[in-house]
């Protein structure tokens, strides 16, 4: 049983660090979840029977590392919006004067 927790969140845990690196992070939640509900049955069932605690370090270091990249990539993302109002306006000025066009690419083209 306790084996099978072990690599339970060993796997939950590699799988949460893969996809907070990856563009998938919005899913990255389900195994932080499972990785910390087996970290967490894996220090109650440590309380009863003494061993080894390295396994229960590295689910919860990968928890908090695939935690800390999901909150890097939310915080850190930012949404690029331009106004397209005024490239709306300047394509409509275009379109209905296409001499004044010609003519100011004629004046530029001459400097």
């Amino acid at each position: 049983m306790k084996k099978l927790i072990i690599i339970l969140g060993l796997i939950a845990a590699i799988i949460a660090v893969t996809l907070s690196t990856s563009r998938y992070s919005n899913y990255v939640m389900i195994p932080i979840a499972i990785a910390f509900i087996s970290g967490m049955a894996l220090v109650f069932l440590s309380k009863k029977e003494p061993s080894k605690t390295k396994p229960i370090q590295y689910i919860f270091l990968l928890v908090i590392m695939s935690l800390g990249l999901t909150i890097y990539k939310g915080v850190s993302k930012t949404i690029e919006v331009e106004s397209t109002d005024q490239l709306n306006q300047q394509s409509e000025i275009d379109t209905d004067n296409p001499e004044k066009l010609l003519e100011n690419r004629q004046i530029e083209s001459k400097f």
